[in-house]
């Protein structure tokens, strides 16, 4: 519910324009914690996911990251020959396994995570706990809401396709 005046086109794409180098600086502080480990930063991302939402299916671990599902297959890949994850029976699809963590999978995220949360709580203590959650209502709008925008275009250049065949 909006309790001020809506904001301007202007004001949210600079907004946005701040989203490029901060994910560039997580990636690399990530990556940084990352390198003891052996594990890349999609690595990571994946073991975190499964970690957060149980098994998952490959399809479903790429809508998720919004990556392309032949790249999700091959981290996976990398994950299962360092013995991080394994296929699981999915009993709600017969081609379609699940992508579960093993214990040293679970291991290994956890760890990775505390480390990161080391990083994090001097960082997190400086902001207002109230902006942040400002922040968050915020950009998680912002990426539904261009998300639905992407669907919606997606879906009509599907049509669009289809029209001129």
């Amino acid at each position: 519910m909006m309790t001020s005046a809506p904001s301007s086109s202007e004001a949210l794409y600079d907004l946005i324009r701040l989203v490029r180098p901060l994910y560039k600086s997580l990636e690399a502080s990530v990556a940084l914690k990352l390198a003891p480990t052996g594990l890349s930063v999609s690595q990571r991302a994946v073991l975190e996911l499964v970690l957060d939402h149980g098994p998952l299916t490959v399809p479903a671990l790429a809508r998720h990251l919004i990556a392309p599902r032949q790249f999700i297959q091959r981290i996976v890949n990398e994950l299962r020959a360092t013995g991080l994850v394994e296929r699981r029976r999915n009993t709600a699809h017969k081609r379609s396994v699940l992508i579960a963590l093993t214990p040293a999978g679970s291991a290994a995220i956890t760890s990775v995570k505390q480390r990161e949360a080391d990083v994090m709580e001097p960082i997190a203590r400086d902001l207002d706990a109230a902006e942040v959650e400002t922040a968050k209502a915020v950009m998680a709008a912002v990426a539904l809401a261009f998300r639905a925008h992407n669907e919606r275009n997606e879906t009509t250049y599907q049509e669009d396709d289809h029209d001129s065949a």
